[in-house]
């Protein structure tokens, strides 16, 4: 009797005071800390996240982002204003105005313990202010978004920078990019900070690894990177070429025919002041100026180049030149002219590039069903951007090889691939490849990409008639594995797969752009489960229709 007389007196005590219970539930949540310009702000009322966007006190916009605010009562709308920037948010609604247009928010503001909340990165970014999100300490990190010139010239892509006390953190792989160092990896993870999903580093540190010089000017809030590699020869090694650079970088290359020659684009990169002195003695009609109006596709005459060191005689190499290709973004191209047509490899170290060579293997017989399996992309030609930064044709190559090697467990099943390396393939050659092999089928890899990031799915993409049965099956194992919108299967012209004379398709895996299929897309696990679903594809379809 007692014992129920205890419990029903508390449970009276706890409907009486139902902060209690408020507060038990509140206990467990991790508080949100914010840093503002570096430095660490402590609100009256703190932070609160709501549909996974966190909402700050209106007083927070005014006084850490420099912004000026009004609140009207009758209208119960703040108007917030910053540089040419208006912005006018109503409380409990998704509906705001940004210059006079309507946006609709992911959550609207709201009003705790009589402050005003308001959407901290729709309000900042919205005011051109950087916003990040670190988990591990559950900090919102808002700053000025500085200035950013690299080699004089402002970034190809924006470059994301957060401010964490007197540091300046950015992404190094972003950074290295686009100054030419595709191939960049940061060997130092215990120094790097996880923000809004992709690692940064501090500006000072990426500097002694990366080379050249960058600088932060924190009373004008720019940042200025200075990081241009010089070239400073190239020669013919028996059937290898070293190339001669003062720092690393990442080549777009690509091969031509009609006479076959491998060309190489070094990105940021300019001519050593001995080669254009040599360069400026020789007669205008010998070597040409460049203006960077030369098409991707050209290599440029032999009297636009400056010619090289002869190579050896009996060797795969005809000819080595080299020109300024381009100013703007400063560009050397290097030209191997070769005697025969050639595969090659590209071997990297601090001060250069080694190209290594080998004759091409003529198209072997055939052995069994033989499949050609195209990575889309490659070389210069990147294809489709990612929200991470990251580009097509490294997914198109990943699943490729993947796909090729799931293929290869089949013994009845012959395969090739167009590319195995990150070079640069026309269309034409692409189709070449399978038709001069006589493939029995091919299957072309590539990811989708759109403005609207919201934009998503699978769909695979056939022209011939010969080739429908098989896009269904390649579909419904694809859009099975990826399990992302079905967009269908399309008949296109498009050119590999229109001009293939066997059964063949083109796979769109998802859309990069899409922040949530990006992320799917890059993970090596999802890639091996979207080749086994494609090789599982080409494997029912060989059982049913060969």
């Amino acid at each position: 009797m007692k014992r129920r007389l205890l419990l029903f007196f508390v449970l009276l005590v706890l409907l009486l005071i139902p902060g209690w219970a408020a507060a038990a539930g509140s206990a467990k949540e991790e508080p949100v800390n914010l840093m503002i310009n570096g430095q660490a702000v402590q609100p009256d009322v703190p932070p609160l996240i709501q549909n996974g966007r966190t909402l700050v006190p209106i007083r927070v916009i005014a006084e850490g982002l420099g912004a000026d605010v009004k609140w009207d009562e009758a209208a119960r709308t703040a108007t917030i204003k910053r540089g040419g920037q208006k912005l006018v948010l109503t409380l409990d609604s998704t509906a705001a105005l940004v210059n006079g247009k309507q946006v609709k928010l992911d959550t609207p503001p709201v009003v705790r313990q009589q402050r005003m909340l308001l959407p901290l990165r729709f309000v900042a970014e919205s005011l051109g202010v950087t916003v990040g999100w670190n988990e591990s300490s559950r900090t919102v990190i808002a700053n000025e978004t500085p200035s950013v010139l690299i080699n004089g010239k402002s970034p190809s892509k924006p470059l994301e920078f957060y401010r964490m006390g007197n540091s300046l953190y950015v992404s190094a792989q972003a950074v290295a990019e686009q100054v030419g160092w595709k191939d960049f990896a940061w060997k130092h993870p215990d120094e790097t900070v996880t923000i809004d999903g992709q690692q940064v580093v501090p500006l000072d540190r990426l500097e002694k690894e990366l080379g050249g010089s960058m600088t932060w000017d924190k009373r004008d809030n720019r940042v200025e990177i200075e990081r241009l590699s010089r070239f400073t020869g190239a020669a013919a090694e028996g059937n290898s070429v070293r190339i001669d650079t003062t720092l690393p970088v990442t080549p777009a290359a690509f091969v031509l025919e009609g006479p076959h020659r491998i060309v190489l684009d070094l990105p940021q990169t300019e001519l050593d002041d001995d080669l254009l002195a040599a360069l400026g003695s020789q007669k205008v009609d010998e070597v040409g100026g460049t203006d960077g109006q030369n098409q991707p596709d050209q290599a440029g005459d032999a009297n636009q180049m400056s010619p090289s060191d002869k190579p050896a005689a009996g060797t795969l190499i005809a000819n080595i030149r080299y020109s300024q290709y381009s100013s703007s973004p400063k560009t050397v191209r290097v030209v191997i002219e070769l005697n025969q047509k050639s595969q090659y490899n590209l071997e990297y170290t601090n001060d250069g590039i080694t190209v290594k060579l080998t004759p091409a293997a003529t198209a072997p017989g055939k052995t069994g069903f033989l499949i050609v399996v195209d990575a889309g992309h490659g070389g210069h030609d990147n294809g489709a951007g990612g929200a991470a930064g990251n580009v097509e044709k490294d997914f198109t190559l990943a699943v490729a090889k993947k796909l090729a090697a799931e293929l290869k467990k089949y013994p009845e099943f012959q395969v090739e691939m167009t590319r195995t390396t990150d070079v640069y393939l026309t269309l034409a050659q692409r189709v070449a490849f399978a038709n001069d092999r006589k493939a029995d089928l091919f299957i072309s890899i590539h990811a989708n990409s759109f403005t609207k990031p919201t934009a998503g799915g699978t769909e695979t993409f056939y022209y011939n008639a010969n080739s429908e049965a098989l896009a269904r099956i390649v579909h419904r194992h694809l859009q099975g594995a990826t399990k992302f919108p079905d967009r269908g299967v399309k008949q296109t012209a498009f050119y590999v797969i229109k001009n293939t004379k066997m059964p063949a398709v083109l796979t769109e895996t998802g859309f990069l752009s899409n922040p949530t299929e990006n992320a799917q897309l890059t993970s090596p696990a999802f890639q091996d489960k979207v080749a086994k679903a494609l090789a599982a594809a080409i494997r029912e379809y060989y059982l049913t229709y060969r």
